[in-house]
């Protein structure tokens, strides 16, 4: 494994400081960008070793949609490869063109610009993308096996008209813009993209959720996605994508298996039923449990057989 130099942006989400995580356990030196200083202090106490060393390093990026906004980051430094993790997560969209759609796509293809003009070193650029991006609701759900194949079909033009699927459409319009432009330009890098399922585990970054464990969320229901991943395999797949030459040029579906929030309810009330009792925490209902028609499935053979994925998380 060679040591690089890496961009990893919105080192403070969820499944970027998992990544980051293992980038600096690797040994990697790692540049991260938030929009703020001030969200630079959890990921100092998190990794203070490293920040005192100048393993890690923050470069303060406010809106990664304006033109040329990683500019100066790629100017600053030599890195030989990109993590882009960043993509906006809105609730209550009002203009989802404006709140989602602009924001997610833009953000992806100005860091593969400034990475084609500024990043001469850049040898490969790996992009968060989503199981939303190959979602397609107009295929058999009881018996189609999603793979790395598949293509959400869903459009600009609906998903401005249809707030409900602009996050979808966000990912899924994103990533085939990254696609486009690595098609269309002379590049000195290659591009591989991580589309995760629905992502649970531990969290390390500074916002913790807890709605349905602390009661405030009585109203359980099913999210329609019905695969999940550990966060960790997640941050594993995206280092291995980073240190294995072989996966250039790829798309990896990453699934550990089959989920329903009822699960999550019931395991708290069979483990910890006073707690569960205390908070409020509601029952597995029809409401949250599987479809009875069945649901689909994934192929991960890609992620296990070429990044060493074993999904193992427990």
């Amino acid at each position: 494994m060679t040591v690089s130099n890496v961009l990893l942006t919105g080192g403070n989400g969820f499944i970027a400081v998992h990544i980051l995580l293992l980038l600096l356990k690797h040994g990697h030196n790692v540049t991260t960008t938030v929009r703020s200083e001030s969200k630079t202090t959890h990921l100092r106490k998190t990794f203070p070793e490293a920040t005192e060393s100048g393993q890690l390093k923050f470069a303060i990026i406010q809106d990664m949609t304006a033109p040329g906004a990683f500019d100066q980051v790629f100017k600053d430094n030599a890195f030989d490869s990109v993590l882009h993790t960043s993509s906006p997560l809105v609730f209550g969209v009002e203009d989802p063109e404006k709140d989602i759609l602009q924001p997610a796509i833009k953000g992806t293809t100005e860091i593969l610009k400034s990475t084609k003009e500024h990043g001469s070193k850049v040898k490969r650029v790996i992009i968060t993308s989503s199981f939303a991006a190959l979602a397609n609701s107009s295929v058999d759900s009881t018996k189609h096996v999603y793979s790395e194949k598949d293509w959400n079909p869903i459009t600009y033009e609906y998903a401005v008209q249809n707030p409900e699927v602009a996050y979808f459409a966000s990912k899924a319009l994103a990533e085939k813009a990254a696609w486009d432009f690595v098609e269309k330009e002379k590049l000195q890098f290659d591009l591989v993209t991580i589309c995760p399922t629905m992502v649970y585990g531990p969290a390390l970054q500074e916002l913790q959720f807890y709605q349905i464990f602390n009661g405030q969320n009585n109203d359980l229901k099913g999210n329609g996605v019905w695969l999940w991943v550990d966060v960790r395999d997640v941050a594993e797949a995206h280092v291995a994508a980073l240190e294995k030459p072989e996966a250039g040029g790829k798309r990896f579906l990453l699934a550990e298996g089959n989920f329903n929030v009822g699960q999550v309810a019931n395991y708290i009330w069979e483990h910890y039923p006073e707690r569960a009792k205390a908070k409020g925490i509601p029952r597995s209902t029809q409401f949250s449990g599987y479809p009875p028609e069945g649901v689909y499935s994934a192929d991960t053979s890609a992620s296990r057989d070429i990044l060493g994925i074993k999904y193992t998380k427990n």
